[in-house]
């Protein structure tokens, strides 16, 4: 009788497994990360506790006898408030992602704030003091949105000052090296300090980098530089090599950031989902919807007719120390490109010589630009006052005036000279279809020191993704970029 034997089939290629003897273990800089990564999760936390429990002791102030109750229950179920926060995401972000800020936060905080509410009402509910009454649970949710969001904003501030940047090392070719080094270098708030790179490619080398091995020499880079993040750019990796990276980075406690192949695709506007146990990407092509632009507009006039009219003493005082260092006149005024290309007069403070325009010449040939975009480092006419004016960004405020008239948007891609915008392709006529902004991703990721085509991804990434809540994070990180003045000159 013939024995039966199980139909097999040619299986798939599996990673190498890694002999035990060399499994790696969490080098000094994988434990410092998880440390650090662990107290400030921690204080987070208690930072939460603690804005709650203000609000319930600012809302049960007015009451001696019947309100003690309830703000003793109410701290007895608080545990359940940190949880909803854990739920929400609200503590694992920091040492995961490459870039973390509190303003990421404020969607997944707002719908924190609103659930947290209601599982405390619920289960005061079912204790002996009852529920909350309705104008105690919003100020109690209005108070906690606000204060954990100032708290939260101001314990990463503190954390960031007091503790030591992470060390990362890229693993990729020169060009893709480059380009991640360049990234972090311009966004401090990545947090990272790359200390070198990985390749199978000798020659050509990177420029921002220097060259420490192969993808091979992972576990010995990493114990000798300290490092806590691996950074990936690398193209052409295997899946089977993809696989082994990821099992040595999780056995090493490495932090890991991949980089996709085709990232210029992916915006914020591409989805990740699932059919089945296929990860699929899913994009949008719409315009932004009219409600939106309406809202947009709207915005735009009551932040602008308010920013003007609280500012108003800091503009005459402006005016009047243009006068007294370089005269007349206080504003310039220079024809622009507007939406669809459209020109429209933008006006500025002064912070030029007056014969600047005439004197570019002697500085720079635009007709020969390599790119159609031009900034001078330390240019010798910018006046006294006007070099603390671009300083601070307080030239840029009589564009609001722009935005009143409807020529400019709070926020939007930089207008640029008529000049310059006719030595544009037809690619790089695109960041002309909205409205030019007085802020934009180019003000808060980098200013000048971006190149244009730095800057011509941004904003293409901006117009992709148009939204309210875009315009909003990038007005509220305006002012962190004014005072860091990184790129202002």
């Amino acid at each position: 009788m013939m024995a039966w034997t199980p139909h097999t089939k040619q299986s798939e290629p599996q990673p190498a497994q890694r002999p035990a003897e060399t499994e790696p273990i969490p080098g000094p800089g994988a434990q410092e990360s998880r440390r650090r990564g662990a107290l400030l999760r921690r204080l987070l936390a208690f930072a939460d506790w603690l804005v709650l429990i203000a609000c319930l002791f600012a809302v049960t102030a007015g009451s001696v006898s019947t309100e003690i109750g309830t703000l003793f229950w109410a701290t007895l179920f608080s545990p359940s408030w940190i949880l909803v926060l854990k739920l929400n995401g609200l503590y694992d972000n920091d040492h995961r992602r490459i870039r973390h800020s509190t303003l990421d936060e404020l969607p997944a905080l707002v719908s924190a704030s609103v659930v947290g509410v209601l599982v405390l009402d619920g289960l005061l509910a079912i204790s002996p003091v009852g529920p909350l009454s309705p104008a105690s649970a919003i100020a109690i949710g209005v108070g906690t949105l606000g204060g954990s969001f100032a708290l939260r904003g101001t314990l990463r501030f503190l954390w960031h000052r007091l503790t030591p940047v992470g060390t990362g090392i890229v693993i990729g070719s020169a060009a893709a090296v480059d380009v991640v080094a360049r990234r972090v270098a311009i966004h401090p708030e990545t947090r990272l300090s790359l200390v070198g790179y990985l390749s199978s490619e000798a020659e050509p080398a990177a420029r921002e980098l220097p060259r420490l091995g192969s993808a091979a020499d992972l576990a010995r880079t990493a114990g000798e530089h300290e490092i806590e993040r691996v950074v990936v750019s690398e193209g052409e990796m295997s899946e089977p090599a993809t696989e082994r990276l990821i099992e040595d980075c999780k056995a090493a406690g490495l932090a890991l950031t991949f980089l996709p192949q085709h990232y210029g695709l992916l915006g914020p506007g591409v989805e990740l989902n699932r059919l089945a146990e296929l990860p699929v990407l899913d994009f949008r092509f719409s315009d932004p919807p009219r409600s939106t632009m309406a809202m947009k507009r709207a915005m735009d006039i009551l932040i602008s007719a308010t920013v003007l009219l609280l500012l108003s003493p800091i503009l005459a005082l402006i005016a009047v120390a243009t006068l007294l260092d370089t005269g007349r006149p206080v504003l310039f005024r220079q024809r622009r490109a507007g939406e669809g290309g459209k020109p429209f007069t933008m006006l500025k403070f002064r912070t030029m010589v007056v014969d600047a325009e005439q004197r570019l010449p002697e500085l720079i040939d635009v007709a020969s630009l390599d790119q159609p975009a031009f900034k001078i480092r330390d240019d010798p006419r910018v006046t006294r006052v006007g070099r603390f004016l671009r300083r601070m960004s307080l030239d840029e405020v009589p564009q609001l005036f722009n935005v009143l008239r409807g020529d400019m948007s709070l926020v939007g891609p930089r207008p640029e000279e008529v000049a310059i915008v006719a030595l544009y392709d037809e690619r790089q006529r695109g960041r002309l279809a909205v409205k030019p902004g007085v802020t934009g991703p180019m003000q808060v990721y980098g200013r000048s020191d971006l190149t244009f085509e730095e800057r011509l991804a941004m904003e293409r990434d901006y117009l992709d993704n148009l939204s309210l809540l875009t315009d909003l994070a990038i007005l509220l990180r305006t002012p962190r970029a004014i005072v860091r003045g990184d790129g202002a000159y």
